[in-house]
């Protein structure tokens, strides 16, 4: 019994040494199998980038051929009388170049018409500036002798005398007066009137008698005052003389 036991005991011994050796060939294979997996999977972005640097230069070549193709393919049905060619294509090389620098004479000279139209009305509004400067400088060198001033009371006679006021304070400030007289309607808004030429004028007045407003005479108001530079129109809206 001792001998079957030494010897079964031997093969039991050889049968494990057996298995452990390939269970470490085992072992070792796996872990190679596992290092190459590692290896291939921190290889992946690489790869990846690749393939795509790839795709793109075969897709950029296709395009390339397939535009060619498009081309011919276009030509042909032209020449074929298939399609009729583009307005810019009929023109031709020559008719294009004549199209592009009647282009640009079109543009410069609407760009000149736009300088030249802004200039002037610059220009226009410098001289009716300086006119006016001119016009108002003069009236300031008048002298209130050299105007005539006709005063007309627009109150529609309620108040009797007020035209004379208004003329006594002009007069002594040395103004020429007109007429004196009353108007045919009655006046809401009192004004400085001025004949042609007169406009500074009438501010000059309007300031001594203390009315702002002024305006071109019309036809009643030049009738009733007799020939006068500037009229004094004289409102229901009045406020006292200056001094007053």
């Amino acid at each position: 019994m001792t001998d079957v036991i030494q010897t079964v005991g031997a093969y039991a011994g050889l049968v494990a040494l057996l298995a452990m050796g390939v269970l470490a060939f085992l072992v070792f294979s796996q872990a190679r199998d596992i290092r190459r997996l590692r290896d291939w999977a921190g290889g992946a972005p690489e790869r990846d980038a690749e393939v795509r640097e790839v795709s793109e230069i075969v897709a950029e070549e296709r395009s390339a051929e397939l535009k060619v193709l498009a081309d011919r393919e276009e030509r042909r049905q032209e020449r074929a009388g298939l399609i009729e060619p583009s307005f810019w294509d009929r023109l031709g090389r020559s008719g294009r170049i004549i199209a592009i620098v009647a282009a640009v004479l079109i543009l410069g000279a609407a760009a000149a018409w736009a300088a030249t139209s802004l200039l002037g009305s610059d220009s226009d509004s410098g001289s009716n500036q300086n006119r006016r400067g001119a016009a108002a400088r003069q009236a300031q060198n008048v002298k209130p002798a050299e105007i005539l001033v006709g005063v007309l009371n627009g109150t529609g006679g309620t108040e009797d005398g007020l035209a004379s006021s208004y003329a006594t304070v002009l007069e002594d400030d040395g103004y020429q007066i007109g007429v004196v007289t009353n108007t045919t309607d009655t006046i809401t808004e009192s004004v400085v009137m001025y004949s042609s030429g007169n406009q500074a004028e009438a501010r000059k007045v309007g300031k001594a008698v203390g009315i702002e407003n002024t305006a071109e005479m019309d036809q009643d108001i030049t009738d009733l005052s007799s020939g006068a530079d500037v009229t004094v129109v004289i409102g229901t809206d009045h406020g006292p003389l200056p001094g007053e």
